[in-house]
């Protein structure tokens, strides 16, 4: 497991590696470097190997392979960051036990499930209870409920869609329920399918690699086409659904954040912070073991892990 690793120490073990950078080395040597990880943490790796470096130049997407070498502390490092020194690089082969590498969120599927199905009961206006039930519904359903929210930044592992869209919604219901004079079925539905293009957009297969459509288009495009579609489908007049769209199209709150429009609705104000906040919340649930300070690369900021 990579969190027991030690400085001095030589591994060989199946990891996840994400490529960050192939370049030539001012002795008119070749290198890769990036991370290497499994559900108990990640450090970085350095490749010198030309035959090594030539294969991870083809990768476009993170992947398993088993790596051999000795682990050593990166020079100039302030924080005594480990690394290792990719010297054998195997593919997987069948008989590899790989579980460890595909990441597992700490709460229970179906504990949201049952929540998620609560919270579509509770919308009472009909377009949006109807709409709400033919888009959680057979195959997508099922994706929807194994599907990551992220591939590294936020909920990045099995089911956290799921955990993370049903928690959106209920900081948006609580918020809802206090500010008053707002439309609850409204923030209800916009919090469940403000990312539903996620399951388009990123794979949950190994890594969580994006999808060719999803690159193109992004989650928040394809989450409104995805609503528009069904609404289509289920003959719902566009008036019905113009403010949930601008829910979906404004969530993360601004332009200049990604969105294609920013927030105008109390509801579509409700649903960003919902989102932020919960997006925010889970970074204090990955932590190293190794020191209750850890440089967060979403928040670009060190964070004290309790």
């Amino acid at each position: 497991m990579i969190e027991n690793i030690k400085a001095g120490e030589r591994i060989c073990q199946a990891v996840l590696l994400r490529l960050q950078k192939v370049g030539n080395s001012s002795n008119g040597g070749v290198f890769a470097r990036g991370t290497v990880e499994d559900n108990s943490g990640k450090i970085q790796f350095i490749a010198f190997e030309r035959d090594i470096v030539n294969r991870l130049r083809e990768l476009d997407a993170p992947k398993a392979f088993v790596i051999s070498g000795p682990v050593d502390i990166v020079k100039y490092s302030s924080t005594l960051a480990l690394q290792v020194v990719i010297q054998k690089l195997d593919n997987i082969m069948p008989e590899d036990d790989i579980s460890n590498l595909v990441p597992i969120g700490n709460f229970d599927p179906e504990v949201y499930k049952n929540r998620l199905t609560a919270l579509v009961h509770e919308v009472k206006t009909p377009t949006l209870h109807t709409l709400l039930k033919k888009i959680f519904s057979g195959r997508f359903y099922d994706d929807f409920c194994k599907n990551p929210a992220g591939m590294k930044l936020h909920h990045a592992y099995l089911g956290g869609l799921l955990q993370h869209s049903v928690d959106v919604a209920d900081l948006a219901v609580a918020m809802a329920d206090k500010i008053g004079r707002v439309d609850r079925d409204l923030v209800i539905t916009g919090a469940l399918l403000h990312d539903i293009g996620k399951v388009r957009e990123i794979s949950a297969g190994m890594g969580f690699p994006y999808t060719t459509e999803g690159r193109l288009l992004g989650h928040i495009t394809m989450s409104v086409l995805m609503v528009r579609e069904a609404a289509a489908e289920l003959l719902l007049p566009a008036s019905a659904i113009q403010q949930l769209e601008h829910i979906i199209l404004s969530h993360h709150g601004d332009q200049e954040k990604g969105s294609p429009v920013a927030c105008s609705t109390k509801e579509a104000f409700i649903v960003h912070y919902a989102d932020e906040m919960n997006a925010v919340m889970n970074q204090f649930d990955v932590k190293d073991n190794k020191s209750p300070w850890e440089f967060n690369t979403m928040m670009k900021r060190y964070l004290l892990i309790k």
